[in-house]
């Protein structure tokens, strides 16, 4: 449970003590507010400011209470246009600018007067005194601001509208702010109406002249949308003539209609969000949508969680990116995207930087992550390339049985071929042995010479020729021996070839048989296997 509280300071605790000692007086005379710097507050006697000051002011009222007079309250009061920041820690300051008392408050968010509050904030602190009589009470009556509690307990309708008897009403005298007086029910009343005045405004007009109606308690439609009033608002009183002329901020299109009303009851009353406008009469947009918790335009531009890695058809980082181009950054620079990667893709140099992944040139591959396929792999790990496991088979188709026709060679034409032999040398020739015969060297039984005509050498061939009545001149037996011939000398033996005639030589080549054919396959290919693609920028969110 939170714990809220005042307490004095060092020096407000010794300037108590001091006025108490000479009967001097303290003199109380301003507050501040602040934020804590942000985070809640412990009030610390050693304080001699606050934790970082959004608002300061002279108190508003210093009071007793009535029933303890020691226990005084300091009031504060914050105007409606001042905010933007959280109510965090209170501090009660002396005439000399020292802190006399300080406390811590709950988390308060003080919004301006633009994002729909419509009142002053109050702060109070309370404090006790031994002695009451050393607190100077002051008030301003130039300074003091009426609460709303003042107010509730000390404005009331008599006092405000003093008058009247029992019965009686109080009605509108005129149509001038404040006219107003008491009167019977039976009198004839003046109501107030509606006015009307309805015109046309030329292309360029910016100053309009009411004819029925007046500026006071004005409100003005165009095109059925209600302006705002006001100096920097969609129209204003002219200052030249206030009652019965209005300036508007920009001029419309020629025949645009233009409506005024006069005491409209709602014409005073400001929209909270100005339909026409589409959420642009918000004063802080930012905290509207931190509020919303959605993203601006400019927000969802961008937004991806940390870590996020993506692809552009860009050479640039988008904002809120950078180059997953593995560079060293800071680590506090970068504080969230360390939060998410730590130095997975490299430490840096080990104390303020860590290193980017680097995408460049590189595929992305889904994570395993158990799966099996991809078995063994660490998330955000390089993997190399490589080629899966196989074989190429190449066949020829196979040849049954056949023979491949020569070609037939050109006609040679009529010719012959003349050629000799080697000369053969110095040689005999040997005839063999006869082997054993006899020759006869007589002539028949009784003849004693040859017949004429014949001489001994001639040699009967054999017996039973009726030509010589069987008879010849025969040698005696000579045994047996051989017959020499003389060497023949170095001579050459001379060869000559018939005319072929015209003709061709078929060639025929012997069946080959069933077979195949081996397949040599040429190398082909890059450096690396990779498929079609495209080369983008890849980045990573921080």
């Amino acid at each position: 449970m939170a714990n809220f509280k005042t307490i004095y300071t060092n020096y407000g605790l010794s300037a108590l003590t001091a006025a108490q000692a000479k009967s001097a007086l303290l003199n109380l005379t301003h507050m501040a507010v602040g934020d804590g710097n942000g985070n809640a507050t412990t009030p610390d006697p050693a304080q001699t400011g606050l934790a970082r000051e959004m608002f300061r002011a002279p108190v508003n009222r210093l009071y007793s209470d009535p029933v303890n007079p020691a226990q005084f309250t300091a009031e504060l009061i914050v105007p409606a246009n001042i905010g933007g920041f959280t109510l965090r820690e209170v501090g009660l300051f002396d005439a000399g600018g020292s802190l006399f008392a300080v406390g811590n408050l709950p988390a308060t968010y003080k919004p301006y007067d633009t994002e729909g509050t419509f009142a002053d904030t109050v702060v109070r602190m309370q404090f006790v005194v031994a002695n009451a009589g050393v607190v100077n009470v002051l008030a301003d009556p130039n300074v003091a601001v009426a609460t709303q509690s003042w107010i509730a307990n000390n404005v009331t309708a008599e006092t405000i509208i003093p008058g009247g008897t029992t019965g009686q009403v109080l009605r509108k005298h005129s149509n001038s702010n404040g006219d107003t007086e008491w009167a019977d029910p039976t009198d004839v009343n003046v109501l107030v109406g509606l006015i009307e005045e309805t015109q046309t405004l030329a292309a360029g007009q910016t100053v309009v002249t009411l004819s029925t109606a007046t500026t006071a308690e004005l409100t003005v439609y165009i095109d059925g949308l209600r302006l705002n009033r006001g100096a920097t608002e969609d129209w204003t009183p002219d200052p030249d003539t206030p009652d019965t002329k209005i300036v508007l901020t920009h001029s419309y299109p020629d025949g645009t209609e233009i409506l005024c009303v006069q005491n409209e009851p709602l014409g005073n009353v400001p929209y909270p969000l100005q339909r026409d406008l589409n959420l642009s009469d918000l004063a802080n947009k930012a905290l509207s949508r931190t509020n919303l918790d959605v993203y601006s335009k400019a927000e969802a531009d961008q937004a991806a969680p940390v870590g996020t890695i993506a692809h552009f058809a860009r050479s640039t980082a988008p904002a809120g990116w950078l180059k997953a181009n593995g560079a060293a950054v800071s680590r506090t620079a970068y504080a969230r995207l360390f939060a998410e990667i730590g130095t997975q893709f490299g430490s840096g140099d080990g104390f303020t930087t860590f290193n980017l992944p680097d995408l460049r040139g590189e595929f992305i591959r889904g994570w395993d992550d158990g799966r099996g396929i991809d078995a063994g792999r660490a998330l955000n790990s390089l993997q190399l390339s490589a080629f899966g496991s196989h074989s190429h088979i190449a066949t020829s188709e196979a040849s049954d049985n056949h023979t491949h026709d020569g070609k037939t060679v050109d006609l040679a034409g009529a010719h012959s071929h003349e050629g000799s032999t080697n000369l053969a040398g110095a040689h005999q020739h040997v005839i063999n042995a006869a082997g054993a015969h006899s020759h006869d060297s007589s002539w028949g039984s009784d003849k004693a010479t040859p017949p004429y005509g014949y001489s001994t050498s001639y040699v009967r061939a054999g017996s039973g020729d009726t030509d010589y009545n069987n008879y010849g001149w025969y040698t005696s037996t000579d045994g047996a021996h051989a017959h020499s011939m003389n060497a023949a000398v170095d001579h050459s033996h001379s060869l000559v070839v018939r005319t072929g005639g015209e003709h061709t030589h078929p060639v025929k080549t012997d069946p080959a048989g069933s077979h195949t054919h081996a397949i040599n396959v040429q190398t082909a290919g890059t450096a690396e296997t990779r498929p079609r693609n495209i080369a983008l920028l890849a980045c990573i969110r921080f």
